[in-house]
């Protein structure tokens, strides 16, 4: 009986690791047979809200958002590329688009963007180009199912009938897809603008600057392949250059940039648009070369602090001294306030020794350096 007994002990432990060894399995089984469903929901409730909470998305923008979520996560990062590189390029201005970093993922709530500055075109043009970088790199690394590498390949964008070089293999590699990057950049920014207004008609006009700069600094990219390095076999693509480039030609369209000629304030908006180089009040207003950029209204100094403009000021900046010309000058950019000389003290290794094998002692010196800050 005592054997029975223990045996009958043993049958039950086993019953019970059977049953939830088997309740396990079933678990792990339904959520590995349910990922497929439950992954897509938890992407597109998360993108869903991402539509609703960033601000200044119009109501046409935010049905591109519920469409297309994942494509427009691309592009909220080439808008956040485009704010990065605006600070980059206006670090020793007056305006140097620090505003723009509490804006959430999108400039275009600034205040600023809604204005008909330079300033402003300059944004247009370098946020639609931003867009159109970012989705188009992000197809070629198969971060979005709706397109993928350009379809066209190396061969058909560099030579019209497609031939490779003599003595050459040339294959086509994973060309980033511009096309498309273009076509969603005009789908998601171009909607923002109303047909019949000219202020929307200068804004479709820059972004669309801003992406034909960015088509024309395409690259042509090759990476061989043969026995020491021989470069019987190579592949070949086209890629979006760095960014850094295509805003640096962006800004220098910025410095000629053409005021819309005042006769077409009162004009039909459809006309072609015209402008007029800065100075030339009185030259005749000529059509505006598609990358050129065209702005509406005079820039004020910003040497204020001004919420409706997004002017955060000059006070507290740090500025060059020396030539009243130099970008930066504490002349120009403290607006004749003056400036103060701040010493900023750091600690760093020096008169370092190297000892075999293998140590370097270093002593710690005190570095001085004087700032200029604005007053």
């Amino acid at each position: 009986m005592k054997k029975l007994r223990v045996d009958t002990g043993n049958n039950r432990m086993n019953r019970r690791f059977h049953a939830s060894t088997l309740f396990l399995l079933t678990f792990l089984f339904n959520i590995a047979s349910s990922r497929d469903n439950m992954l897509p929901n938890h992407i597109k409730l998360s993108s869903s809200l991402t539509c609703r909470l960033v601000g200044g998305l119009t109501r046409e923008q935010r049905s591109v958002c519920n469409e297309a979520p994942d494509t427009v996560a691309i592009a909220f990062e080439g808008l956040q590329l485009a704010v990065k590189e605006c600070q980059h390029q206006f670090r020793w201005h007056r305006w140097n688009c620090s505003s723009l970093l509490v804006k959430s993922s999108n400039p275009h709530a600034s205040s600023i963007m809604k204005r008909g500055f330079r300033e402003s075109s300059f944004l247009y043009a370098l946020s639609a180009a931003g867009v159109a970088h970012s989705v188009a790199r992000a197809c070629a690394q198969g971060r979005l199912l709706s397109c993928g590498c350009d379809p066209l390949g190396y061969r058909a964008s560099h030579d019209p009938r497609g031939r490779a070089r003599a003595n050459k293999w040339e294959w086509s590699g994973c060309s980033h897809n511009l096309a498309y990057g273009i076509e969603f950049s005009k789908k998601f920014l171009d909607v923002r603008e109303q047909v019949d207004d000219l202020q929307s008609k200068i804004n479709v006009h820059n972004n669309n600057a801003g992406r034909s700069i960015l088509s024309s600094h395409m690259e042509v990219r090759c990476k061989c392949h043969g026995l020491s390095g021989s470069c019987q076999l190579r592949t070949c693509w086209r890629a979006t250059p760095d960014f850094r480039v295509v805003a640096s030609t962006i800004k220098r369209q910025y410095r000629k940039a053409l005021m819309v000629a005042q006769e077409q304030l009162n004009n039909n908006p459809s006309s072609v648009l015209r402008g007029r180089p800065r100075g030339r009040r009185r030259g005749k207003a000529k059509p505006a070369p598609k990358n050129s950029l065209l702005f509406l209204e005079r820039s004020p100094n910003f040497c204020d602090v001004d919420p409706r403009i997004d002017s955060a000021g000059t006070s507290g900046r740090v500025c060059r001294i020396g030539r009243t010309s130099r970008s930066g000058s504490c002349d120009l950019l403290c607006c004749g306030r003056g400036h103060a000389l701040i010493r900023k003290s750091s600690i760093k290794p020096c008169n370092c020794t190297f000892h075999w094998c293998c140590r370097v002692d270093c002593e710690r010196c005190r570095d001085d350096k004087w700032v200029a800050i604005c007053k």
